[in-house]
């Protein structure tokens, strides 16, 4: 990101944002917050994008060599990860004295693998042990990237006609959800993931990120000169998502939530301004804190239901969370790193 600060400091609002959505405040308050946090996944999935092909003049060769480095890297990372949830998992079931085999069966049944292929969801990404299935963004960002470096040779012919097509049924599938809720593949299209996931919400906004680097980069004199209007966007984008949400219900992705990611990126980059300190956060553990937040949030649980510690309030748990991820996955490896730096000297 060549020290962009400002993007920096927005990782760690998404990544608090993320562990608002699956903490949740209560009461209408709580419905506002989820909807502004709704803005955080589609941020990631752009900044993705935003960075892949940043130069603009690659040919298919090149295009394949950045997204096949890229689609190597965050394979690696998803099975680190998956690997982590899984052993959790395992070890969390051998303990409650449940069936091993049987847990596998029922977590890796046909018709979850269905749903899985389908739409990074579904027993193969979570379980009762970790109630949330938030590893379909790895998951779905691996089908992105892999599309990217199938259909690299077409890419920049047809990627902004994707982008409004996949946008348009993206929102449209999100007015049926409202008004005429359908059941494709015997599922009500209501269900949380059948327009969250990889086609609808991965794609898009990766494709988005790529559209912003090109734009950025051949109208950066122009677009600097328009810091207030970015503001405005982002500011309106995120009310206009609180509105939609009291209005229409909750949504996976607002339209507020577009227009609010679009104005971050413009800003990002103006002169925005990024504090001295918590940009610092964003930069070293939001990809961690998104990653293993859930795996805080079970153990949490966990100790709750054994009666060992007293279950959190509904206002205090996301504060809770918050403050246990920046402990353990921010100040934690500060601290032993600059131990071991003392001890190295």
């Amino acid at each position: 990101m060549k020290e962009n600060k400002f993007l920096y400091l927005v990782n760690f609002i998404a990544c608090m944002l993320v562990i608002v959505i699956h903490t949740r405040f209560p009461g209408n308050f709580g419905t506002a917050m989820d909807a502004v946090s709704r803005i955080a996944v589609p941020y990631f999935f752009a900044l993705s994008g935003r960075f892949l092909l940043r130069d603009g003049n690659e040919d298919t060769a090149k295009i394949r060599e950045k997204s096949g480095r890229y689609l190597v890297k965050i394979l690696k990372i998803t099975g680190i990860v998956y690997a982590v949830y899984f052993v959790f998992s395992l070890v969390v079931h051998i303990y409650l004295g449940d069936s091993i085999s049987e847990w596998l069966i029922s977590k890796y049944s046909l018709q979850e693998a269905l749903w899985f292929v389908l739409f990074n969801s579904g027993t193969y990404v979570y379980d009762s042990v970790f109630v949330f299935d938030h590893m379909w963004f790895l998951f779905a960002l691996i089908y992105a990237i892999g599309l990217i470096y199938i259909f690299a040779g077409v890419l920049r012919k047809w990627y902004k006609w994707l982008i409004a097509m996949l946008l348009f049924l993206l929102y449209f599938g999100e007015a049926l959800q409202t008004y005429y809720p359908i059941r494709p593949f015997g599922i009500s299209i209501t269900t949380w993931y059948v327009m969250r996931n990889w086609l609808f919400v991965g794609l898009p906004f990766v494709l988005i990120g790529i559209l912003l680097s090109d734009i950025i980069r051949e109208k950066k004199e122009k677009i600097v000169k328009h810091k207030n209007i970015y503001i405005l966007m982002i500011t309106g984008g995120i009310a206009m998502s609180v509105a939609e949400t009291f209005v229409f219900g909750k949504k996976e992705v607002y339209v507020g939530s577009l227009i609010a990611v679009i104005g971050i990126f413009l800003l990002s980059e103006c002169e925005a301004g990024s504090g001295k300190y918590l940009y610092k956060i964003g930069k070293k553990s939001s990809n961690v804190i998104y990653y293993y937040h859930v795996l805080v949030i079970a153990v949490l649980d966990r100790l709750s239901y054994s009666g060992v510690i007293p279950y959190p309030s509904m206002w205090v748990k996301p504060v809770l969370v918050m403050v246990l991820c920046l402990i353990i996955f921010y100040f934690a490896p500060v601290i032993i790193g600059k131990k071991f730096c003392v001890k190295g000297n």
